[in-house]
């Protein structure tokens, strides 16, 4: 479909559900709403409006009335004190007052008190007869005193012993003939006469009425029923504003003449009471409207939602099959019935179809509506088609079935088909599931295989072993089972990284696969480890050939990311039925054959034998003991001297730990060591050799022997170890041995597991003292890049490349380049394994620096080191071997 032609189908769709009026409805009704809401805010807004213009010019009319009020007031209060002044120029301060008196001149002493003072503040008349006071600290009497003015000074609101009531001064100034200070003249009233025009006819419960003085103080403030005077009130900022804690249309004028301020205020919310009823009227009255019109809405949109909903139906029952068909990934076909005159069913005619039918056909819906199937599909009488077709007319139900295709015209390997009889026909639903299959396969074989090297895992191992037991069974002929291990496969792997190893491992597989025969199955066990199943009608001898030729297969060279490694592989073999009569007992057995390939040299092949499973058992009991052996005290300590080739002196020693087993007595470490690695023990033992070493070394400095290093050994469990470097820190402590006489012995393989990180523990340990070196150097794949980078003072030769000395060239130019490489690198060189005089010699001809074995000592107590270690600092000391003589 184009765009266009969509456009056109929205279109039409959404003009039909705007014609539909259960849409339009709705709309419309909305609409009225929105009006009468609209309409109803824009009513309240202007009542608003006008109520608040209203208020405006309501304050504006109390404002003119009462500055009135207060300007005639003040007039006659300063016309008082002029009439005063010229009296008390006339008469003196004492005549004054009386001559007014007799003139009527005076105001009422009920509301005003009329008082002249002198030059020094003191009081020396007043009407009505008041005591005498002295005002010389008041504002209003510093005021004339300090300043030449002819202006009246209006004080705030005091109390003083003349008169308790609080009052208001107002006060002008009396000059002598000279024009000097000569005294003032007052007349005082009560704050309260300037507000008792306060009308709350007018101003309401919450009116204002008051006085300012120009200093922002109140001089009389009215609200209400409550008169203050004394607080501070800024002039407001607009026509509305927060004053007194109430929201009020506020106005303030400065009174002509005088520095005061008439200050009015209505309450707004008494203003706006009239406003907020019919507010709130107009709003019931539009929720009203709006409650009816949606009640008659909803009634109105029912009745038409049924009708829609009821055409719908019946427009979605037209479209479904259309909408069905073009949509779905499946192809529809709809089939008439063709009979023959006895009413037989001879074939079916195409009626309808869809797209996806028309791409599995190749044919448009119109060419299919010419033919019939056996004209399309000619091989549908001859592979069943047909007659299944048929059948479903007659018996009725929903079929379903997955078939693989061989008709070409279909266009699809694998279908899955789904045919339901109608009326006069029937209608097919078919699938392409050629993908599913597909995939099915891919997780079949995934479920089956590794994923790496792509041979059988040990799930398809174990079925195969299963069958082919049971063939042999039948058969009478053999089954030989072979377990095989790579040997050297872990140091390429920590040495040269994962995927270096990986890459040997498709290598392997490769190989191995190559070496088989028909009908031989070779599949990934897990790790390094690959299991054969050979099938042998006869002998089980006759599998040797393929087994050697496994063998050397693998131990040619392998280029691995541009270096050549090379690994061996340990095989053993178990027999059906001779070893074993099901799956379990043959790879288990084969297992153990594989371990004594291990234990007798490694790249070699071994075949079960019952003996084997004692050094099973004896592993068990070993690991069994091993839990509990450190709880009990059962490992001790002994230390291998360390020797300068050049002075001949023991200059440090070698923590080696040995096993006192109970019942098995002493047991080696070659022994137990591999099993505490593999079940995680090392750890916890690895540290109580540390704590105890370090001990040690200390008791014999205590002692008054020379100070030596301790070199311990650390695991590759040990060094990976997050804690490593605190517990080092923590048994240096404990023990109080300095950290400089304490090293660390690591292998190659450890560090270049995770060279990065490796660095830095090693450099932390560096940091704290402690000396590192690296064991048996020469066996791993450190690269010399690597190598500079580590932060060590000494390489231990191998005891592999020490043991031929003098005998193989080969180990000759290995440990004479080590020693040359670590000289060149700044580094010490130790050998171990030294047994004879000619190791000796051929070490201390190329330089080698020290050297450790049986040739000048075994591994020793404690206590017969001590001896030893004593010996060497006596004077006179044992003759020493002819080889460590300078």
């Amino acid at each position: 479909m184009t765009v266009r032609a969509r456009s056109e189908t929205l279109r039409h769709r959404w003009l039909r559900r705007g014609l539909d009026t259960h849409f339009s409805l709705p709309l419309f009704a909305f609409l009225l709403l929105v009006a009468i809401w609209v309409v109803t805010f824009h009513e309240v807004n202007d009542e608003r409006v006008r109520a608040r213009e209203a208020a405006a010019d309501s304050l504006g009319e109390l404002m003119g009335t009462y500055e009135a009020q207060v300007a005639r007031s003040l007039d006659g209060i300063d016309q008082t004190l002029r009439v005063l002044k010229y009296a008390v120029e006339r008469k003196g301060a004492l005549g004054a007052l009386p001559e007014l008196g007799r003139e009527g001149l005076l105001p009422p002493g009920v509301v005003f008190v009329v008082s002249i003072v002198d030059r020094n503040g003191v009081t020396v008349a007043s009407n009505p007869r008041a005591l005498s006071i002295s005002v010389a600290d008041q504002a209003y009497f510093k005021f004339h005193q300090e300043r030449d003015s002819g202006a009246t000074f209006v004080s705030q609101a005091t109390r003083d012993a003349a008169n308790t009531e609080w009052h208001l001064h107002f006060t002008r100034r009396l000059d002598d003939e000279a024009g000097n200070f000569a005294g003032i003249v007052i007349v005082e009233t009560d704050p309260a006469y300037f507000t008792s025009s306060y009308e709350r006819s007018r101003l309401g419960e919450q009116g204002m009425l008051g006085l300012v003085g120009g200093d922002g103080v109140v001089r009389s403030l009215r609200v209400g029923d409550k008169l203050s005077f004394g607080q501070r009130m800024e002039r407001p900022s607009g026509q509305v504003a927060m004053v007194e804690g109430v929201r009020r249309f506020v106005g303030m004028r400065e009174v002509h003449g005088v520095a005061l301020n008439v200050v009015v205020g209505l309450a707004e919310k008494e203003q706006m009471a009239t406003f907020e009823s019919e507010r709130i009227e107009k709003i019931g009255e539009a929720s009203v409207a709006s409650a009816v019109l949606v009640a008659a809405t909803a009634l109105l949109w029912l009745w038409s939602w049924q009708g829609a909903r009821h055409r719908a139906r019946m427009r979605r029952a037209q479209e479904t099959y259309a909408a069905a068909s073009l949509a779905s990934l499946d192809a529809f076909f709809v089939l008439r019935e063709v009979r023959d005159i006895g009413g037989a069913i001879v074939d079916f005619r195409f009626v309808d179809a869809n797209s996806r039918a028309e791409k599995m056909t190749g044919l448009s819906k119109e060419q299919l509506r010419l033919t019939t199937l056996c004209g399309l599909l000619p091989q549908a009488r001859a592979n069943g088609m047909f007659d299944h077709l048929v059948h479903v007319t007659r018996v009725g139900g929903v079929h379903e079935q997955e078939w693989e295709s061989t008709i070409p015209q279909l266009r699809a390997r694998w279908l899955h088909q789904q045919v339901v009889p109608v009326e006069g026909g029937l209608v097919a639903i078919v699938r392409d599931i050629s993908e599913r299959k597909l995939a099915e396969g891919r997780m079949q074989h995934l479920a089956h295989h590794d994923t790496l090297t792509g041979l059988p895992n040990r799930g398809l191992i174990a079925e195969r072993l299963e069958l082919t037991i049971a063939q042999a069974s039948r058969g009478g002929g053999s089954v030989l089972v072979a377990f095989i291990d790579l040997d050297g496969f872990k140091l390429v792997n920590d040495g040269l990284g994962h995927n270096a190893g990986d890459e040997l491992l498709k290598v392997v597989a490769a190989r191995m696969s190559a070496c088989l025969r028909a009908g031989d199955t070779v599949g990934r066990f897990g790790g390094d480890e690959f299991v054969l199943l050979l099938n042998e009608p006869r002998s089980g001898e006759d599998a040797a050939p393929v087994l050697e030729r496994v063998r050397e297969a693998v131990l040619e060279s392998i280029n691995v990311g541009g270096q050549e490694v090379q690994v061996s592989c340990s095989i053993g073999v178990a027999v059906y039925p001779n070893d074993g009569a099901d799956a379990g007992t043959l790879l288990m057995h084969a297992d153990a054959a594989m371990y004594r390939a291990k234990d007798m040299g490694k790249n070699n092949c071994q075949f079960y034998t019952r003996e084997m499973n004692a050094s099973i058992e004896e592993k068990l009991v070993l690991l069994e003991g091993l839990r509990g052996a450190l709880d009990d005290g059962q490992f001790r300590l002994v230390y291998q001297p360390k020797v300068d080739l050049r002075t001949g002196r023991v200059f440090g020693v070698e923590a080696l730990v040995r096993w006192e087993h109970p019942q098995h007595g002493c047991i080696g470490p070659d022994r137990f060591i591999p099993l505490a690695e593999e079940s995680g023990m090392i750890v916890a033992l690895g540290e109580w050799v540390l704590r105890t070493a370090c001990r040690q070394n200390r008791a014999w400095q205590e002692a008054g022997l020379a100070p030596l290093r301790m070199a311990v050994n650390v695991s590759p469990r040990q060094f990976e170890e997050q804690g490593l470097v605190p517990r080092v820190a923590l048994a240096l402590a404990d023990s109080g041995l300095a950290a400089e006489w304490l090293e660390l012995e690591v292998t190659e393989g450890v560090i270049m597991r995770d060279l990065t990180q490796a660095v830095a523990k090693m450099g932390e340990l560096r940091a704290m003292g402690v000396s590192l070196s690296i064991d048996d150097f020469g066996t791993g794949y450190s690269s010399l890049s690597a190598l500079k980078s580590f932060p060590v003072s000494t390489l231990k030769i191998d005891k592999s490349f020490v043991r031929d000395l003098g005998i193989s060239e080969g180990d000759q130019a290995v440990a004479s380049s080590i020693i040359d490489l670590a000289h060149r690198l700044r580094l010490r060189v130790i050998a171990e394994g030294v047994e004879t005089e000619q190791q000796c010699a051929f070490l201390r001809q190329h330089g080698c620096d020290e050297m450790q074995g049986y040739l000048f000592s075994r591994p020793l107590p404690p206590e017969q080191l001590r001896l030893l270690l004593a010996a060497q600092a006596a004077p006179i000391v044992s003759e020493p071997q002819p080889c460590l003589l300078a």
